[in-house]
């Protein structure tokens, strides 16, 4: 996106535009633009509106206030949901200013000021900012929110506390590298000795051996979303610290070794840990409070009496199996279970290479999980869902 197509976009004629694609969503996709063309826009209005609306539709799984923000492709990837950005503004509350570095299109700091402090937005690319302007005004929030165009790390500006999103796109290309982001991790704490406090955000997948301690993991509805470097009064009060959200159980730890595995039985809950407690490497502390055993040293399933508030999902064992379709396909058929769900952890094939061999027919659903034993040989369970939390995750089909 460039500045002419952010001026055309805020112009009355690029709002018209914009409704106009939003009325379009129906119409197939090769047929949108042409209808925008009929309707009296050119092919580069058409282009920007509807490129513009398309950014809307895949905001709305962000915030609740898609339909009337801009974006551009780039800050929509690095925006941080609401439920998580309204979390983490929370944190803020004790303070009365805080500056926004690297503010990019405004997620960030409309949730701290909703949080009740007041923002200085600061963002160094001209499109990003303009949007920001745009973004703060059209929610309202423009009397608390004060947009500033320049580079935060040449003139910091004053506050209270301070957020930072390091540009993990320096060069154009993606990094999870907190050494290789804009700034640089070894920036980092100068800049926050400038505040009574700092939260920085850091790529979701970054590794416990690269962040040290003092450092938090945060999921939402399964998902990673973010990790998090505190520095002064907003310092992650732990070694590791995995946030489950929307739920907001936590699991704290140093990273202990797991205990030791056994064979699954009937009636054991099976628990699967939420991901911000496998990437914190909390997995140890979870078992070991919740009292579970792992079935394999190195597979991240475990075995307990109950559910437990930092497992995505909770399965109570109906039957352990050979990993044998045929004897699976027996067991969901005296069940009076006919299509089934696939999980697959620490095997060779995929979920829907199993959910094929077992076969699909019509009934109600069972679940079935396809894993490692702590002899390392394949085993099959068979459950129903308990008390967990259930979500789409990695070998589902």
């Amino acid at each position: 996106m460039t500045l002419d197509d952010v001026a055309f976009l805020l112009s009355p004629r690029g709002r018209e535009a914009l409704a106009a694609a939003r009325s379009s969503r129906a119409v197939p996709a090769l047929e949108r633009r042409t209808a925008l063309e009929r309707a009296g826009f050119t092919a580069p209005e058409a282009r920007a509106a509807l490129a513009g609306d398309d950014l809307r539709v895949h905001a709305a799984a962000k915030t609740r206030d898609a339909d009337v923000l801009l974006f551009t492709r780039e800050a929509l990837e690095q925006a941080t949901p609401e439920a998580v950005a309204t979390e983490r503004a929370r944190r803020f509350a004790p303070f009365a200013s805080v500056a926004d570095l690297g503010a990019g299109v405004g997620l960030d700091s409309i949730a701290l000021a909703r949080a009740g402090c007041r923002v200085v937005a600061v963002e160094r690319d001209a499109v990003r900012a303009a949007l920001l302007a745009h973004n703060v005004a059209a929610v309202g929030l423009d009397d608390r929110i004060h947009v500033v165009v320049a580079d935060f790390a040449a003139a910091p500006p004053e506050a209270d506390a301070a957020f930072l999103d390091p540009d993990r796109r320096p060069d154009g290309t993606r990094t999870h590298d907190p050494d290789a982001a804009e700034p640089p991790r070894a920036q980092w704490p100068a800049l926050a000795a400038r505040y009574r406090g700092m939260l920085v955000k850091v790529a979701p997948a970054t590794p416990p051996e690269t962040l040290g301690p003092g450092a938090e993991w945060v999921s939402l509805d399964g998902a990673m979303r973010e990790a998090r470097v505190g520095f002064g009064a907003l310092a992650i009060p732990a070694a590791r610290r995995a946030l489950r959200l929307p739920s907001g159980a936590t699991v704290e730890g140093t990273g202990r070794p797991w205990p030791s595995p056994r064979a699954p039985r009937v009636g054991d809950v099976l628990l699967d840990p939420d991901p911000a407690v496998v990437v914190a490497g909390l997995v140890g502390e979870a078992f070991e409070a919740a009292g579970a055993s792992p079935m394999h040293p190195r597979i991240a399933y475990g075995l307990a009496a109950a559910p437990a508030p930092w497992a995505e999902r909770a399965l109570r064992v109906d039957a352990v199996l050979p990993a044998d379709p045929r004897a699976v396909r027996a067991a969901l058929d005296a069940r009076g279970l006919g299509d089934v769900e696939v999980l697959e952890r620490g095997v060779e094939d995929p979920a829907a290479t199993w959910r094929r061999r077992i076969g699909v027919r019509r009934g109600p659903r069972g679940t079935v999980v396809v894993t490692r034993g702590p002899d390392d040989r394949y085993l099959v369970l068979l459950g129903s869902r308990v008390g967990g939390t259930a979500g789409a995750s990695e070998g589902t089909s």
